[in-house]
């Protein structure tokens, strides 16, 4: 059965001065494709906060690690949010 990438590792973002001045509170969507070893080979955020926390998740993002997903018992790349 196909088998979708699982997380091992994810770093937590930095909550940036900037936000915390504004008190910005919220979420950034993120969307990762991450290759068939379950590498992150692109980041993209899909919708933002600004104040340095879309930065903040994209290294968060491109810093975790999972194992690949499978497809047909083949290891393969796969995106998703």
């Amino acid at each position: 059965p196909p088998a979708k990438p699982k997380l091992l590792n994810l770093p937590q973002p930095a909550y940036s001065d900037q936000a915390r001045a504004a008190g910005i509170e919220g979420k950034v969507r993120v969307q990762l494709t991450v290759d068939a070893t379950g590498k992150v080979v692109d980041a993209k955020v899909l919708s933002g906060l600004g104040y340095g926390l879309d930065e903040a998740a994209l290294a968060a993002a491109r810093a975790a690690a999972f194992e690949g997903a499978v497809r047909c018992g083949k290891p393969t790349s796969a995106t998703f949010t």
